[in-house]
């Protein structure tokens, strides 16, 4: 797995999802819930790979002011 990746395609669907309910978007409710399946994926799988000892996304390791 890539940690990186996975979340990099988190973001993306959040700010996407984010911007369906914002601006009322035209995309349809399949597009909608085929994300919010995607992103549900997503952190189940990440939180799988940090659970048995994988590394963190590097965005999460970096020190923060």
């Amino acid at each position: 797995m890539d940690p990186d990746a996975n979340l990099a395609e988190q973001q993306l669907l959040r700010a996407r999802l984010r911007a369906d309910r914002r601006y009322q978007s035209a995309r349809s409710r399949e597009d909608v819930r085929q994300d919010r399946h995607r992103l549900k994926e997503l952190v189940e799988a990440l939180d799988g790979w940090l659970s048995r000892g994988g590394f963190p996304p590097k965005a999460w390791t970096k020190e923060r002011p």
